[in-house]
């Protein structure tokens, strides 16, 4: 199942977990190259890769975590064909797992948005349950207050 994720959900997926697989991004495709954690992994030597977006870095054959974006903008055609073939090498090495999210995306900022939202309850019920708490919490309170007044002076004349 391909997954939307965001530039800090992938970096989730840098190698530093064991327990994680590792991602890489190219051109916004998000690729699963944990069968080379060797190579991409902590201490491999395309550790800058992991977790980040790389088409720039790739396409200018420069291993270097300053490089790992997606700014192709002044690459040569050469530059954009070594692009291309390590794309073409990713496609038939590994497999691709989603996609990456442009940076202050309206998807981007939604899946930010529910990393920060926990509950499985959309916000609007939460508040509709605080104001009924409230509401029926201020009624017992003006009933307990009512039951609490002075007594009629003639309240038990009947008897």
């Amino acid at each position: 199942m391909a997954k939307a994720l965001t530039a800090a959900q992938l970096l989730e997926y840098d190698g530093s977990d064991s327990g994680k697989p590792v991602y890489i991004a190219v051109k916004g495709t998000v690729y699963d190259v944990s069968a080379a954690r060797e190579f991409y992994g902590k201490g491999g030597p395309y550790e800058a890769f992991a977790g980040r977006e790389c088409a720039r870095a790739l396409a200018i054959m420069k291993v270097d975590m300053a490089e790992c974006n997606d700014n192709l903008s002044d690459c040569t055609e050469k530059q954009l064909k070594t692009l291309d073939d390590w794309i073409a090498k990713f496609n038939t090495k590994y497999s691709v797992v989603g996609k990456l999210l442009p940076e202050g995306s309206k998807e981007a900022l939604e899946a930010d948005l529910a990393l920060l939202r926990p509950s499985p309850f959309p916000p609007s019920f939460i508040a509709t349950l605080v104001v009924v708490l409230f509401l029926t919490l201020l009624g017992g309170y003006v009933l307990f207050l009512d039951m609490q007044g002075p007594v009629p002076p003639n309240a038990h004349s009947e008897l």
